[in-house]
């Protein structure tokens, strides 16, 4: 058997050890896929487009596109790709949007599987023109009359999807993203903020995402901005980039806060471990999400957790256990969770590297490679 992912993946080249890093949610959940089905002997493909990176040993990479596009370009590529491209019969396809499994599906029809990371027909929507959502209707209709299964990363997405598509629900499982507790494991806080230039006496929140509208990174400005009003030692790193950047860096200077935001930049993701355990939490607070990594990896390093109830958060996020939910919309509310996480971050450590044993690489893609097993030899 031999599994092909279809998707758009940053990566970067480590010059010593040649290994493949992904950058972000689904490029990091495609990554670890990869790597865990390499070492139980499933030969991978990828479909689409992989950034930054040239030599792919071991992979079957079927390039797409060779820059960076919008999604209806990169669909029309797709379909034109399966029209030119041959992919062995005993392949099964992996999707991670429903989209995307459609364009190539409609010329090149194999055994598919496609994950739903979080609720894609909502967001769409929300953000999207009338011809837009009718496309996206019609492509993602089709995959689901066409795809043996789907997974879904948390429970919203999984009821969410049942409901609009009651005759297809039987398709759909709940399969959580997994963290890489070899990579994101606690290390020593005053060694990681020393080597990144931080004071031990700074109360660090950190957020590690796309720099994005939907991400609400201005919610979080506005209640560091309070917290530093009480207590200027409050710093907040943003790691990350994306289209509301320049929004972001205007908002910080409009409220004086440039001494205390340190923008950090698309760091690679062995970088990111040193990155969590330098700060006291970590913070989230977004429209919609799935099944965030940077959740898992923040618990991981054994630093709390600030967010909002959305995804599968509050599955894994009990608050004053390992960090707090919070309501969005309640700015005082996040402004005293906040503090009260950084207060009590060390006390909270071994309940949040409790809480996320049972989201292991190894637990977790174990259930995806069963289900591979299972499409393939269906039919």
């Amino acid at each position: 058997m031999k599994v092909y992912h279809i998707g758009t993946i940053s990566c970067e080249t480590d010059q010593s050890g040649r290994e493949l890093k992904a950058i972000g949610g689904i490029s990091g959940y495609i990554k670890d896929l990869i790597d865990y089905s390499l070492k139980n002997n499933i030969k991978i493909g990828l479909i689409g487009k992989i950034f930054n990176y040239e030599e792919l040993a071991g992979i079957d990479y079927i390039r797409v596109q060779d820059k960076v596009t919008g999604t209806n370009k990169f669909l029309i590529a797709l379909l034109f790709k399966s029209l030119i491209t041959k992919i062995p019969k005993d392949v099964v396809i992996h999707a991670h949007r429903p989209d995307h499994l459609a364009a190539f599906y409609f010329f090149t029809r194999r055994k598919s599987v496609v994950t739903l990371h979080g609720q894609q027909a909502l967001t769409v929507n929300i953000r999207k023109s009338g011809v837009i959502r009718f496309i996206y209707r019609a492509l993602e209709n089709y995959s689901f009359k066409k795809v043996l299964a789907f997974i879904a990363v948390d429970s919203v997405t999984k009821s969410f999807y049942s409901n609009l598509y009651p005759e297809y629900k039987h398709k759909i499982l709940k399969i959580s993203t997994g963290v890489n507790t070899e990579l994101f494991k606690p290390l020593d806080k005053l060694l990681c903020r020393k080597e990144l230039g931080y004071k031990s006496s700074d109360k660090i929140v950190v957020y590690v995402g796309r720099v994005e509208l939907p991400k609400r990174l201005d919610i979080i400005i506005k209640a560091i901005e309070k917290l530093v009003s009480m207590d200027p030692t409050y710093k907040l790193a943003i790691v990350g980039d994306g289209v509301s950047m320049n929004g972001i860096k205007k908002l910080v200077e409009e409220f004086g806060l440039n001494e205390n935001i340190y923008f950090m930049g698309i760091r690679k993701r062995i970088e990111l471990p040193k990155i969590f355990c330098a700060a006291d939490i970590s913070v989230l607070i977004s429209d919609n999400e799935g099944s965030p990594l940077s959740v898992k990896e923040s618990l991981a390093c054994g630093v709390p957790v600030v967010a909002n109830d959305v995804g599968d958060i509050s599955e894994i996020v009990k608050s004053q256990h390992n960090g707090f939910i919070v309501n969005p919309n309640d700015l005082d509310e996040i402004v005293q969770k906040l503090a009260f996480a950084v207060s009590n971050s060390s006390a909270m450590k071994s309940a949040c590297l409790e809480s996320v044993k049972d989201f292991s690489i190894e637990t977790v893609n174990h259930k995806v490679l069963q289900l591979y097993n299972t499409v393939f030899n269906e039919g």
